[in-house]
């Protein structure tokens, strides 16, 4: 068809995107994580502190059903050779190790990978009768992270009829 001295071609449509939506794609992504960096932290510190609550109650349980089927009480205490331990003997941040109790003989060793807070209520060993019980009322073990701004924290409790239990927070109420 004849124009007046004008041609037009057709040019094809361009594809991919702009500098500028490209930047407010990336503004949009770097804002989201920002948000969700904290809920990750706080929840892969949870996981860990539930980790090792899982793991002490494990070994607790354990230690009672070796004591049983041995006939003779055992003694477990904390591990002392990690870095993020403190010298006080109340702390089990390294893990545990279950001995016999009359030759100290090592029966079992869990030590903890990770860096929490274990602390025991009391500075001496824990006590396993070969009846199986566990302690004496008021043991208890709080796990908490390192972190104190996360606030994450858990209890293992020993009751008067040596069951275990445990609940969030650090006490046994």
């Amino acid at each position: 068809m004849p124009s007046l001295g004008f041609s037009f071609t057709q040019t094809p449509a361009p594809r991919g995107f702009t500098l500028t939506e490209l930047l407010v794609c990336l503004a949009l992504i770097a804002s989201l994580t920002a948000f969700a960096i904290p809920s990750m932290q706080r929840l892969q510190e949870r996981h860990r502190v539930n980790a090792a609550r899982d793991q002490l109650l494990n070994d607790l349980q354990a230690s009672r059903t070796r004591a049983l089927q041995r006939g003779e009480p055992l003694q477990m205490s904390r591990l002392q050779d990690c870095a993020w331990a403190t010298s006080t003997d109340t702390d089990w941040s390294c893990g545990w190790t279950l001995r016999l109790k009359s030759n100290q003989t090592v029966l079992q060793t869990s030590p903890l990978h990770t860096s929490l807070q274990v602390r025991f209520a009391k500075s001496t060993p824990l006590e396993v009768s070969a009846r199986g019980d566990l302690g004496t009322v008021g043991d208890h073990w709080v796990i908490r992270s390192r972190n104190t701004a996360l606030g994450i924290a858990s209890t293992v409790c020993v009751n008067s009829t040596s069951r275990l239990r445990w609940q969030s927070g650090e006490s046994c109420s």
